[in-house]
């Protein structure tokens, strides 16, 4: 089966899905929930080099076993690729790094073609991606591979994920993705934070006035970048901070060239409720609000939903 058949098996499953587990198909989706709704029992673990594991029925599940190894977009990648497992009736299969986002070959197999698209189209559904766009500021496709970065983190995806998605999409075209692809999140990580502290895991989320309102998914350590002309953060609730994370003894620069001004410049930390709401004020008068949504710590049969 070449990969255009089975993106085009794979969307029809994905929209029949989101259907019947009532997804909001303009924002973040939830694939944990997902699951959980299916009857899929998920349970997490360190698994080296493997990204996942789906159980069919017929060996004694459904379940699905994800690595919590890795970076939380990459932990819902691979739920939403044992999701479509599960949807397309495929047997117990076991997922490794080889097929990771970055590595799409000829050489898969037909099953594992059609549950990798299927993750991308669940995922990253037309409406969901117009959304991301939109709270970026952005009214048209992305033209630098920063923006397909900033959309990532509204989507909770993969950056190569997001790329590849997006000539699905109509959005690039597959000479722009053979450009981009090659581009490390890192690289995003550190142009946007101007050499300010960040963990390895953390994400930099840009939030600009179009993303008024919006709920933004976050994690310990992640940085928020306040882009709305004269406008600050004010009084923050407990879990967000102005100080930067200790992030194994690393000292910032005193003052980073082009750094964003400190009272527009957060990070949250993991006292971070599960929500809680973020506002800034331009004077006196409140401007702009943010919902952050925290991601669970995965672990065990535990902490897997939403």
């Amino acid at each position: 089966m070449s990969w255009n058949s089975a993106h085009g098996a794979a969307m029809i499953a994905a929209a029949q899905a989101h259907e019947a587990f009532g997804c909001v198909v303009t924002g973040y989706i939830d694939v944990f929930g997902a699951l959980h709704q299916a009857g899929v029992e998920v349970m997490g673990q360190e698994l080296g080099g493997l990204l996942g594991l789906y159980v069919a029925s017929a060996d004694g599940g459904p379940a699905a076993l994800v690595n919590t190894g890795l970076e939380e977009v990459s932990m819902r990648h691979t739920a939403a690729h044992e999701l479509g497992h599960h949807r397309l009736g495929h047997g117990t299969s076991v997922d490794h790094q080889e097929q990771s986002s970055g590595r799409w070959g000829e050489g898969w197999l037909q099953h594992e073609k059609e549950a990798e698209a299927f993750a991308s189209w669940f995922l990253m559904p037309r409406p969901a991606a117009r959304t991301a766009l939109a709270h970026c500021g952005l009214t048209r496709p992305p033209e630098s591979p920063l923006e397909v970065y900033r959309m990532a983190r509204w989507l909770g995806t993969p950056y190569a994920t997001t790329v590849r998605h997006l000539v699905r999409l109509k959005m690039i075209d597959r000479s722009t993705e053979a450009v981009w692809i090659k581009h490390f999140p890192s690289t995003f990580k550190t142009e946007l934070a101007h050499g300010l502290p960040l963990g390895p895991r953390a994400h930099v989320h840009v939030l600009t006035a179009a993303a008024h309102d919006a709920t933004l998914h976050v994690a310990a350590g992640d940085c928020l970048l306040l882009d709305i002309p004269d406008t600050r953060y004010e009084t923050l609730p407990a879990g967000v901070s102005p100080a930067p994370p200790d992030t194994a003894g690393q000292m910032p620069l005193a003052d980073p060239p082009g750094a964003p001004e400190g009272d527009r410049t957060v990070w949250v930390s993991e006292d971070l409720a599960t929500d809680t709401t973020v506002t800034a004020t331009a004077g006196s008068t409140e401007t702009f609000r943010v919902r952050l949504r925290c991601t669970p710590r995965r672990k065990g049969s535990d902490h897997f939903w939403g």
